[in-house]
């Protein structure tokens, strides 16, 4: 399956895991396992910790989730900082 999705999270503390358990279900959604929800939910949540600074809870972080043949692929942007976050999904059996 391929797909998109934006979303936007605020940095505070207490929303940011909000980050790691939407890219956990992206990816199941679009026929991950569990395995591969928690290694780009854990990816995710070092790229977001790295590029947000965690003293300002009035900005938000932008992610792109883009799932395409070879796996999904997140933009994360912060202000003027981004990163991209790959995790690649195993071709599915028939």
């Amino acid at each position: 399956m391929t797909g998109s999705l934006k979303v936007s999270v605020p940095i505070d503390a207490r929303y940011r895991a909000l980050a790691t358990e939407l890219a956990g279900k992206f990816v199941e959604l679009i026929g991950g396992s569990p395995t591969d929800a928690q290694a780009l939910s854990h990816a995710l949540s070092g790229a977001v910790d790295s590029i947000a600074p965690a003293s300002d809870a009035e900005q938000h972080v932008d992610l792109t989730f883009h799932a395409g043949a070879g796996g999904v692929e997140v933009t994360v942007r912060c202000g003027a900082r981004s990163t991209v976050v790959k995790q690649p999904l195993p071709a599915r059996k028939a």
